[in-house]
């Protein structure tokens, strides 16, 4: 009788490590990824308009979901720390800084991990191009 329960265990354990991790965890446990916002180009005056803000406003984790893109993650993070924001493909002002405010050309930039993207944030989606560790 034990031999026969040791071995139904054993054939169990052998089944379920054939099983890929990822179909045991739930769906929605994507990990975090780490949100920066910060003005580090527009800190002096231009034109006679001062920067509304400069440095680093938001450094925070925000969760993943099946539904997250990078733009999702920095909307969030911001709305976390009570700012203001503008934009839902494009962010066009945060906390009273303005795309435009610091010079005609001027404006948000996004990068992920570091790198310029070369899609909008829109398209950057968790468990596609966005996930756990990454950096907004």
């Amino acid at each position: 009788m034990k031999k026969k329960i040791l071995s139904l265990l054993l054939a169990l354990v052998m089944a379920l490590s054939l099983v890929p991790p990822s179909v045991l965890a739930a769906p929605d446990d994507l990990g975090q990824a780490h949100v920066i916002v910060e003005n580090t180009t527009f800190t002096k005056p231009v034109d006679g308009k001062a920067p509304a803000w400069t440095g680093t406003l938001v450094d925070t984790w925000v969760k993943l979901t099946e539904d997250s893109t990078a733009m999702s993650c920095v909307t969030e993070a911001l709305d976390a720390k009570g700012y203001t924001h503008t934009g839902t493909t494009y962010i066009s002002e945060i906390n009273g800084l303005s795309a435009g405010d610091g010079g005609a050309a001027s404006g948000w930039m996004g990068t992920l991990n570091d790198w310029f993207t070369n899609v909008g944030f829109n398209d950057i989606k968790a468990g596609d191009k966005l996930f756990a560790g990454d950096t907004i």
